[in-house]
């Protein structure tokens, strides 16, 4: 009964941004020691100071990464945020360090495969690919962190608030009807607030008036851009 569960996790690891860049029969040995686990919101993947001993993959949902400097978690930093087929962790996976920050499920639920790092840090000593690849993915987490840095530097709230949705747009977001782009994104207005460094009554005081220009709706599962052109003319600074 193993098989159809490696058999999952190969089409997982497979569909991951770090993962599919390997052979397959690299991911064929690495899926059979792969686990896969189920969480839901508020659940913890790691927490600051835990060591890394594995490759974490998002199969689905959103996890952030967190920072806490109260002893309640209020002055909480979200970092970054990420989402299906991408990887967490990767630096100090591959540093056999410590994890830096929080990382923490930041949607209803979640499914994330924990791939033990050993094996990979093996195949990265014997094939320049595979060093090339994880070099790859550390690309990428450089430029959500990057991305955070263009956020928290927008200017005001309303341009970092519409930053930030422009960024959650071209990472997440589904094309709909009448030029509506989806983001099956569920983020409260406290999240909203700590990712863009703004109090949250000045965050809700902007969605209230964006809701009400017909520029963004939230949703249960997610948020609807209605007026892209209006948001990123407030991105730019030209509204």
């Amino acid at each position: 009964m193993d098989v159809p569960v490696s058999n999952s996790n190969e089409r997982a690891l497979r569909a991951s941004h770090l993962f599919g860049r390997f052979g397959e029969a690299l991911v064929r040995r690495i899926a059979t020691g792969t686990s896969r686990r189920q969480l839901v919101r508020g659940d913890y993947l790691w927490r600051a100071g835990e060591p890394a001993r594995a490759f974490v993959v998002i199969a689905s949902g959103l996890v952030k990464i967190t920072r806490s400097g109260g002893e309640a978690g209020e002055d909480e930093a979200i970092i970054a945020l990420f989402g299906p087929h991408e990887s967490v962790g990767t630096a100090a996976a591959l540093e056999r360090t410590k994890y830096p920050a929080d990382a923490v499920v930041a949607s209803e639920t979640a499914e994330v495969l924990w791939v033990d790092s050993e094996p990979v840090l093996q195949a990265r000593q014997e094939d320049p690919a595979v060093g090339a690849a994880l070099s790859g993915s550390l690309l990428e987490h450089t430029h959500a962190l990057q991305e955070k840095i263009r956020i928290m530097t927008a200017g005001s709230v309303p341009r970092r608030l519409a930053v930030l949705f422009q960024h959650l747009c071209e990472r997440f977001g589904d094309e709909m009807e009448g030029g509506v782009t989806f983001v099956p994104v569920v983020l409260s207005r406290i999240e909203l607030s700590h990712m863009v460094g703004a109090r949250v009554e000045t965050t809700i005081r902007t969605l209230s008036r964006w809701r009400k220009l017909g520029m963004i709706e939230t949703t249960k599962t997610g948020f609807e851009v209605r007026d892209l052109d209006a948001l990123r003319a407030v991105a730019s600074g030209r509204s």
